[in-house]
């Protein structure tokens, strides 16, 4: 059994995914998967090119980045602190054959160098999107920023879109950002 144990950390780790092991802190939020409806439109609005790196912050199952490398096969990081969410992203990335492509890390994401993304990917809560402002006003000019259902407080989208998913029968909202990010002027909210 160790034998066998040892030999799926080894397959892990030689994957480029990385294993992990613990709490870090406790999450600022539930996981709730977006419906992948509202992935595909996330993904038409956002416009990965093959050569760029897309980032996924608060990943869950890593679905959304799943579908990116798939759809335009670019290379894709998540990040999430919890650790059953980077098992449950682990699984996703090799049953869906993009462990080449797409890799994810136990991270506090409010404490990464965003620098290096060409597009982030966001279904975070509204306090933490706006907590996430100093980190994405760091990024390279013409980097975007797509976020399902809440926008970014105080930042003005490039565009926004009403999708109504059939995969769950509600309304999404979806919100594209470029840097640099456009504050709104006094009274706009």
């Amino acid at each position: 059994m160790a034998r066998i144990l040892s030999a799926i950390v080894l397959i892990v780790s030689a994957s480029g995914i990385g294993p992990q092991t613990k709490p870090m802190r406790t999450p600022d939020c539930v996981y709730v998967g977006t419906p992948y409806d509202v992935i595909d439109k996330m993904l038409d609005l956002v416009s990965i090119d093959r050569k760029e790196l897309a980032y996924d912050l608060g990943c869950g199952d890593c679905r959304m980045l799943v579908a990116a490398a798939k759809r335009y096969g670019c290379r894709c990081v998540g990040y999430d602190i919890n650790p059953l969410r980077i098992e449950d992203s682990v699984e996703n990335i090799r049953k869906n054959g993009v462990a080449g492509l797409v890799k994810v890390e136990q991270q506090d994401i409010f404490k990464l160098d965003l620098r290096e993304a060409d597009a982030i990917l966001l279904y975070l809560l509204p306090k933490m999107n706006e907590r996430l402002i100093p980190q994405i006003e760091k990024l390279k000019p013409g980097s975007r920023i797509v976020c399902h259902d809440y926008d970014i407080k105080g930042i003005t989208p490039d565009k926004s879109v009403t999708y109504e998913s059939l995969e769950d029968g509600a309304s999404h909202y979806i919100y594209l950002y470029t840097t640099p990010l456009k504050r709104e002027e006094a009274g706009e909210q």
